[in-house]
């Protein structure tokens, strides 16, 4: 005779944030918790350099991107930042607010986790770790003599075909994230169970992702690498500000990742290295004075970016002619180059793309194609700057997928 299979009420396939904090919903359902790793929130732990950027205070839509922008809106009344605040003074968890507005543990973001699994214990609740899932089919519901739970079971249940077996269910969410992070287990699986279930799944690239430079700047801005400036960065009619990290071999640092979410193929900047000083007319205003121009935008930027963006050059201030004022101006304040690559997942923070946001019913993230099949988190075509927006859209996500099985 063939051991009998339970058929629980959900299978989450991801122990992320996106799935843990859905679990907190569903106490009084058998649950099943599919992790790749050998640890659940691996990506979480690793967030914030481990100190948890977990919500902003200023969320707005703006600080996301879509290929439906309408379909964020409802999801900040979901959630609120007031209401993860909640969650965090709950379990005692110390934090600090930084600058824009971004919201940080103090303990660390294995305290999240740990509040986290806290509110998520259920007696019924099981998690299977260092499984990964293969597949995912509709099968109809077994009969009684291979199979408990089945109970009001539907005509047809989930088979989630892993690693370790197969586990029935009557409901999944799939909160496995994205590309980004493939060290800890990433894996391309909620795209492949949407293109089964005929769902749209747009292109997925890397993003918060450092900026490779142009073969132009390259050898003048590697040399560069470990240097931190305020600059400013502009794309059509975004101007982004924040700080710019020169490295080996691209801009990294706040500004070049949320401008990452805005490359798509060859794309030009504008960057702008002194964003609060008029060049051309610091210029004139130091003719008559003794400093050399090295030496006085110096006083403004580390003197290796001055002398790389000078390239090499010399000029006489008090003789400087219209046409070098502009070069050197454009050189600072306003310099156009073409980005056409971005560091890859291992490097990039999220994805963006993944599961078209129109095959979901924006009040259950239920699939329109498939009933009972859910999707949360990075797995969805919702990418947040850099902030806390994308955990927040974990958090909120997984809220609006258990207020709608209410």
């Amino acid at each position: 005779m063939k051991q009998r299979k339970e058929l629980v009420d959900f299978v989450i396939i991801g122990g992320g944030a996106a799935g843990l904090w859905a679990l907190r919903g569903l106490k009084d359902k058998s649950v099943i918790v599919i992790e790749g790793n050998d640890r659940l929130g691996a990506k979480l732990l690793a967030t914030g350099g481990g100190k948890c950027n977990f919500t902003n205070r200023f969320l707005a839509p703006e600080h996301f991107i879509s290929s439906n922008p309408h379909f964020i809106k409802s999801f900040l009344h979901k959630l609120t930042t007031e209401d993860v605040l909640d969650f965090v003074e709950r379990h005692g968890i110390p934090y600090a607010e930084r600058d824009n507005g971004k919201l940080f543990t103090l303990s660390g973001a294995a305290s999240i986790l740990e509040a986290l699994l806290e509110e998520g214990k259920g007696e019924r609740h099981h998690f299977e770790l260092n499984c990964m899932v293969q597949n995912l089919e509709k099968v109809a519901a077994p009969d009684e003599n291979s199979c408990t739970g089945l109970k009001g079971a539907a005509d047809a249940v989930f088979c989630v075909q892993t690693s370790r077996g197969d586990f029935l269910a009557r409901k999944v969410i799939v909160a496995s994230g994205g590309l980004s992070y493939p060290k800890l287990g990433a894996t391309n699986i909620a795209a492949k169970i949407a293109r089964k279930f005929g769902m749209r799944v747009l292109p997925m690239v890397p993003a918060l992702a450092g900026l490779r430079y142009p073969d132009e700047v390259a050898a003048g801005f590697a040399g560069l690498a470990g240097i931190a400036v305020t600059a400013e960065i502009a794309l059509g009619k975004r101007i982004f500000r924040d700080q710019l990290l020169f490295t080996h071999r691209g801009f990294s640092g706040p500004l070049a990742l949320n401008t990452s979410l805005f490359v798509n193929g060859a794309t030009e900047i504008t960057v702008n290295f002194l964003p609060d000083c008029d060049v051309a007319a610091l210029i004139q205003a130091s003719r008559s004075g003794k400093k050399s121009l090295a030496g006085i935008l110096s006083e403004h930027l580390p003197k290796a970016v001055v002398r790389v963006l000078l390239a090499g050059r010399e000029y006489n201030l008090a003789q400087m002619k219209k046409s070098e004022v502009e070069e050197v101006a454009a050189a600072f304040n306003r310099q156009k180059m073409v980005i056409s690559q971005v560091d890859g997942y291992d490097r990039a923070e999220v994805t963006r793309g993944g599961v078209s946001v129109d095959e979901i019913f924006p009040k259950t993230m239920e699939s329109r194609k498939c009933p009972g099949l859910y999707f949360i988190g990075e797995a969805l075509d919702v990418t947040g700057m850099l902030g806390g927006y994308n955990l927040h859209w974990a958090w909120a996500s997984a809220q609006t997928l258990v207020e709608g099985l209410e």
